[in-house]
């Protein structure tokens, strides 16, 4: 299974705790803008289909490897596990650069909604041909 790069950025002085770590929320809100490149990637993206459907996060398990500092270069790399009728599963990887160090590892469940209607939908045909194409690559 191949690996893409969905987040390249840094770790700010603003994402530090009163310890001098990044704080949790931080390593959401890259997972979250994560998910807007998997999207992307599925073809999902903000004017696929009017910009009517999107994906909402159902479960999140997160194993934390490695403290992040201040100025650490960032990369997130998402593989595709599962695609199911209405979900995907994905695995994230964050990644210190340019050393590789594995600071964090996620498991995120997905489902696919309609942004109008507010609920669960199955996901379009297309999407679901390019999605399991990711997981054998």
């Amino acid at each position: 299974m191949s690996w893409f790069t969905t987040y390249r950025g840094r770790v700010e002085s603003s994402d530090l705790d009163r310890l001098g770590h990044m704080n949790v929320q931080h390593y959401m809100g890259r997972i979250s803008l994560a998910g807007f490149a998997v999207m992307e990637k599925i073809g999902l993206g903000e004017t696929a289909f009017g910009g009517r459907y999107g994906l909402s996060m159902l479960r999140c398990e997160i194993d934390f490897r490695r403290e992040l500092t201040s100025g650490e270069q960032l990369r997130l790399e998402t593989r595709m596990l599962t695609v199911g009728t209405k979900s995907l599963t994905f695995r994230h990887r964050l990644l210190v650069e340019p050393s590789g160090d594995l600071a964090m590892e996620a498991k995120i469940v997905a489902v696919c909604i309609d942004l109008e209607e507010r609920k669960s939908m199955a996901l379009p045909e297309a999407v679901a041909v390019t999605a399991r194409g990711l997981i054998g690559v």
